[in-house]
Formats: C-alpha cells, sequence, structure tokens
C-alpha cells in the first residue's frame, strides 16, 4: 500500500522526465510554502536524532529505562507539531518551560506509583488542566500537551523515583535536538516560502481554470465535475497556508500602504475563481452569451493571477515584519454560568469523556486502558463543536482499523529484519505527519502502522494486540462522542453562529473606521488591520461551518451551507475593495456616509444563526458599465459599500426569497 501511494506521488510529480526546476514547482503545486514538508521532516528527522542521542547516552553515559526512551520520543514529536510561537526567542521560552512541566509531572507519578488510584484521578487532573490552560494562547497550549504525554508516560510506565535522572537527560537531549532540528537544519525562510506558497496557489489556480476550460469545450461529465471540484478544494487548502504566512499587521513605515495589499490581492484572485466555478457549473455553458461571458471571467481570473504574480515578485523581508509584538491573549470572562465558558466547558467535557474512557479501557484490558484515554483527549483536539469531535472520531477510528490491517502485514513480511523494518518505521511517521493538516484519518493510518512495526522490532508483535488497540480506539472514540453530543453540547450551528457574529462585528469596526477615517481621524493601518482581521474571522466560519457540508447532510442542506458561505465570501470581498478604495481620496463623501450608516443598521438587524437556512442564490453584482468588473470600478467606494449592503439584506430575517439584483447596467460575477 505504502509502496503503491509513493509510486502514485511520483506520477502526480512525474519524477522520471522531470529537472529539478520542474520536481521543486510541482511539489510546490502539492504542497504551497512546503509547509506539511517541512513539519514531517522535522518530526522525523528529530524523534530520529533523539533516539540515536538516547542510544548513544545510555551505551555511554548512564542505562536509561523505557519510561526515559518513551518520555524522549514523545516529547520530541510533541516539541516540533505543538511549539508553534512566532520566534526562536520564544519557542525556546516555550520549550524549557513545557520540558519542566513534563519532568514534574513524571516525577509526580513517580512519587504515587505505589497508589494505583490515586494514580487514575491524577490522570484526569492533568488531562482538565492541560485543557483549560489553552485560553491563555499557543504557549500553554504546548506546556499542557506536553504535561498530558508526560502523564500518559508516567502511567503507563510507573517509573521509579531512581529513574528520574535519566528521564532528565532524555527530556534535556529531547529539548536540544528538536531545537536544532527546529531552528538549524530545518529553520523557516518567511519570504521564500510565502512565495513558494504563492506560486503554488497560482499553478492549482491554474489548473482550475483548466478544466473549466476543457468543460466549456468537451461539455460537463460527473468524473469532470468532481475533478474540477478538487482541484477547487485544493485552492482553497493553499489560500489557507498562504494565509497563515501573512502578518497580522505588516512593519509600519514612513510610506503609506499600497491600494491593493497582499492579503486582498489573495481574496479577489479567491474570489473571482469561485465566481467562475459557480458560473460554468450552473449554466454548463449553453449559449454563445454563456460561453463569452465565461471566457470574460477567465480572463479577468488571469489578470488577477498576473496581479498576484507581481506583488509575490515585489515583496520584501520587511514585509513580512510584523509592527507590533505577540499580542497576549485576552482573558475570558468568567461572567455567567461556568458551561457558557468555552475553555471550562472543553475541560470539563475532555475530563470525563477521559474518564469513561479510563472505565471502559480497564474493563477490556487493565494494561493497555491508556490508549482509550489517549484517544478521548485527541479527538477533541482543535475541535470546535459536536460535529468536529464526531468527524474526527471517525477519523481515528477508520485509520487506526486500516492501519491495523496493513501493519499486520508488513510485521509479517518484515519479521526478523532490523534495518527495512527502521526505514519503514522513519518513512511512516514521515508520511503521518505530511499528512497531519491534510487528514487526520490518514495521519492515524501511518502512525498505526508504525507502531506495528515498532512492536515487530521489539519482538512484542502479536495480533491480538494490534486487535485490543483497535477496540480500546473504538471505546476511546465512542466516549469522546458521547460526552460531545450529551454533555454541555456545542452545537456546530452555535459554533458557526459565534464565528458570524464576530465577523460581523469586525466587519462593523470596519465601517467605523472608514467613517472616521472621512472625518481625518483614521489611518491606512488601521483600515488595513481590520481588513485582515475580517479575514482570519471569515476564515473561523469555513472552519466552523465545515461539518454542517459533509457527506451525511442533505442535499438541500449542503447546498444551504454551500451558498451561506458563498455570501459571506461576497461581503468579505467587497468589504476589501471598499477599504482599499478608502485609502485614496473619495469623491462622494455624502453618499458613501449615507450607505456606510445603511451597512451598520443592516449588520445591527442581522439576528440568529438561521442564515444557512436561506436558500436564494446570492444575486450577481457588478459594477454599471463594467461588464468585466474591472479593478477601477471595484475601487469605487459608493459601489463597494453599496455591495457590502446588498448582501447583507439576504441576512435580514425580513429578507425576501429572491433579493434583487438591479444595482447595475449589466450583469457580472461578484
Amino acid at each position: 500500500m505504502i509502496s503503491g501511494a509513493v509510486e502514485r506521488l511520483a506520477a502526480r510529480l512525474r519524477l522520471r522526465d522531470a529537472s529539478w526546476e520542474e520536481v521543486a514547482a510541482r511539489l510546490m503545486a502539492i504542497d504551497p510554502g512546503l509547509v506539511r514538508l517541512h513539519l514531517a521532516l522535522r518530526v522525523t528527522l528529530a524523534a530520529a536524532l533523539v533516539l540515536c542521542c538516547l542510544l548513544l547516552a545510555n551505551h555511554a553515559i548512564m542505562s536509561l529505562s523505557p519510561a526515559a526512551f518513551a518520555a524522549g520520543l514523545l516529547f520530541a514529536i510533541q516539541g516540533v507539531v505543538s511549539i508553534r510561537d512566532p520566534s526562536a526567542h520564544q519557542r525556546l521560552r516555550t520549550r524549557l518551560l513545557s520540558g519542566m512541566a513534563g519532568l514534574a509531572t513524571i516525577a509526580l507519578f513517580s512519587l504515587l506509583v505505589s497508589q494505583p488510584r490515586v494514580v487514575d484521578g491524577l490522570f484526569l487532573v492533568v488531562a482538565f488542566t492541560a485543557v483549560f490552560v489553552r485560553r491563555w494562547g499557543p504557549r500553554w497550549t504546548a506546556v499542557g500537551m506536553f504535561s498530558f504525554m508526560a502523564s500518559f508516560a508516567g502511567a503507563y510506565f510507573r517509573p521509579q523515583l531512581t529513574e528520574l535522572p535519566g528521564i532528565a537527560l532524555a527530556i534535556a537531549v529531547t529539548g536540544t535536538a528538536a531545537y536544532l532540528v527546529r531552528e538549524i537544519v530545518v529553520r523557516d525562510r518567511p519570504l521564500a516560502d510565502l512565495r513558494s506558497a504563492l506560486a503554488g496557489v497560482d499553478h492549482r489556480v491554474g489548473r482550475v481554470a483548466a478544466l473549466i476550460g476543457e468543460g466549456g469545450r468537451s461539455g460537463w461529465s460527473d468524473r469532470r465535475r468532481r475533478r474540477v471540484r478538487a482541484a477547487h478544494q485544493g485552492v482553497r487548502d493553499a489560500m489557507g497556508v498562504v494565509e497563515a504566512m501573512l502578518p497580522d499587521e505588516p512593519q509600519r513605515g514612513e510610506a503609506a500602504p499600497g491600494e491593493t495589499p497582499l492579503a486582498i490581492e489573495l481574496f479577489d484572485l479567491n474570489l473571482a475563481l469561485e465566481s467562475v466555478l459557480a458560473e460554468a457549473l450552473a449554466h454548463d455553458i449553453a449559449g454563445e452569451a454563456a460561453r463569452r461571458h465565461l471566457a470574460d471571467s477567465l480572463r479577468r481570473l488571469a489578470r488577477l493571477r498576473r496581479r498576484l504574480r507581481r506583488a509575490a515578485a515585489a515583496l520584501t523581508e520587511a514585509d513580512l515584519a510584523s509592527g507590533l509584538g505577540p499580542a497576549m491573549p485576552a482573558r475570558p470572562g468568567t461572567a455567567g454560568p461556568f458551561w457558557r465558558d468555552d475553555a471550562t466547558r472543553l475541560a470539563l467535557q475532555v475530563t470525563l469523556a477521559c474518564a469513561l474512557a479510563m472505565a471502559g479501557g480497564m474493563w477490556l484490558s487493565a494494561d493497555r486502558w491508556f490508549w482509550a484515554v489517549l484517544t478521548a483527549f485527541l479527538v477533541f483536539t482543535n475541535a470546535q463543536s459536536r460535529g468536529d469531535t464526531a468527524v474526527r472520531a471517525l477519523g481515528r477510528a477508520g485509520g487506526t482499523a486500516a492501519g491495523i490491517v496493513a501493519g499486520m502485514g508488513m510485521a509479517t513480511l518484515l519479521h526478523g529484519q532490523f534495518v527495512p523494518s527502521l526505514v519503514l518505521c522513519a518513512l511512516c511517521t514521515f508520511l503521518a505527519f505530511f499528512f497531519l493538516q491534510a487528514s487526520y484519518g490518514t495521519m492515524t493510518f501511518f502512525l498505526t502502522v508504525t507502531l506495528s512495526l515498532v512492536y515487530g522490532l521489539l519482538g512484542n508483535f502479536t495480533p491480538d494486540l494490534l486487535i485490543l488497540r483497535l477496540e480500546e480506539t473504538v471505546i476511546g472514540t465512542a466516549s469522546g462522542t458521547l460526552v460531545s453530543f450529551l454533555v454541555f453540547p456545542q452545537r456546530t450551528s452555535a459554533a458557526t453562529g459565534k464565528a458570524v457574529s464576530a465577523f460581523l462585528k469586525d466587519l462593523d469596526r470596519l465601517m467605523q473606521a472608514i467613517e472616521e477615517r472621512l472625518d481625518g481621524n483614521g489611518s491606512d493601518w488601521r483600515l488595513y488591520a481590520i481588513s485582515r482581521a475580517l479575514d482570519r474571522r471569515h476564515a473561523a466560519i469555513l472552519a466552523a461551518s465545515r461539518p454542517l457540508g459533509r457527506s451525511w447532510a442533505s442535499g438541500a442542506r449542503r447546498r444551504s451551507v454551500r451558498i451561506g458561505r458563498l455570501r459571506f465570501a461576497v461581503i468579505s470581498h467587497w468589504a476589501h475593495r471598499l477599504a482599499a478604495a478608502c485609502i485614496r481620496p473619495v469623491d462622494d463623501v455624502p453618499a458613501l456616509r449615507r450607505e456606510l450608516a445603511r451597512c451598520r443598521r443592516s449588520i445591527a438587524a442581522v439576528a440568529g444563526p438561521d442564515f444557512f437556512q436561506r436558500m436564494a442564490t446570492p444575486a450577481h453584482f457588478a459594477a454599471a458599465g463594467a461588464p468585466d468588473g474591472s479593478a477601477e470600478d471595484e475601487l469605487d467606494p459608493v459601489l463597494a459599500a453599496r455591495a457590502v449592503n446588498h448582501t447583507l439584506a439576504q441576512l435580514l430575517p425580513e429578507a425576501p426569497a429572491d433579493p434583487g439584483a438591479s444595482l447595475g447596467a449589466s450583469q457580472g460575477s461578484a
């Protein structure tokens, strides 16, 4: 299976006849910015370096226990995956703090090793604390994950106090190795990585445009529709990678920001592609007029691609430097019932799920119940709602089941072959973390295969052991899903409603900032900063509403979710154009003030999370006299504000079933 996957990847890259430059370009098209490649390399190299150093220390310095090796390898992975501070200095501080927290947790478990029931209770306390401290930002999220993994190692291996010096040595070696890999061997190159990511976006957009052109010439079969939608999803993924690389607020200088910052160029390209794709699939390009209009839209898409390339070529290191220090996360308020506080609610859910998984896992096996608890804990990681939790639970269970089948075959074929098994372990570890951001189930599959091979290397491999792992995983996923649906449930629609409310709040902030600038009190940088915040709010809506559009939902439900997402994309687009237009001198200030007031009234009137149930398709909107929606006409601030209000009106409870689109003399893509 793995060899087949590698062959398919090589075929996709066309490695045989391609130059290194072509291979690099195709790899960046698959992995924009090489983010996934860097993560997988860091994890694999850190784990390999830690293992070699621990083996050397075991031979030359002191005998290390299995708990020391386990803590070292677990912390090596967590040191790459969990520590996400923006600067090397901040990452070093987080690494030191996380290592001390992990060592203290293991030491506490060692002190209580003779009291198993107390250890079980302490395990749950650590699980609660590890989730609760996430409210204070990425650093404490990493510390919490280190502490939980340390409690896992402490409860599983039950180290004695005499083993603590070896564990401390292993943690020190791990921190040093992870730091070297992260900061020296596979370090960040912000400008080069961002340009690579933008090249990947451009390549994927070109692929979608080519498929649309092919469909226009040859007709739209079901297979071609699936291919173009899959290619479009690839564009979305690439856009998300680039968004994560952009600074929240660029370095302030003496010069004013450009009229179309990179974030706006990127968003315009994304929305133009959305419009072209919707137009092509909705009308099947029937009729000469529709074909001409689609050709115009494709030409506009090509112009936006050229603009993005020019913006990428003009980037400098100073453009990527943050003008502000790292923002300290605001502490959430404690007013109201505790279950309405997200951090407390999630911590209680995780703790209860771990307790249920512990009970079920102990009933199944007194020695291997930790797998069930680990699964129950991890299915809540990065989950925003019960729908998210269910998706992750299904992915983990499915990936474990498939990985066990593959692992049994590989461990049997490679029995007694040390070097091939070790190489395959490294390859599976690399592939697991390469797919971490793309598919949780795929990551679980490769990790399960790795575990099977490790058991084979240690001489502990038996099919019964892997079946027990699957059973424990099912108990953990069932516990997590049950708790997420029954205990303080967070409905996906409610999570989406919170994301939309935050989006509308920032949209209102943008309107207020524009009004202040018209009064002479605002700044271009504030408009840009709020526009970037609006991008993040829009991304949060897409993430929160993702379970609503899953395959188990009805066709009408998926369509309503798609239309709702498109509405917010249109609002974001015209809000960007409005902010960019207001950087210039405004010709008709009174008209713009009237439109801004209308927009703010519409924002205040939007209520309830039922906007995804409004089935009317958003009406097309274009500038009068500009059938191709040129950038010059889009920079009319009155037109942009009117377009925002036009789309907001579709979200109002009293909105008509089919809002009019008589805002321009000609029809075109939004």
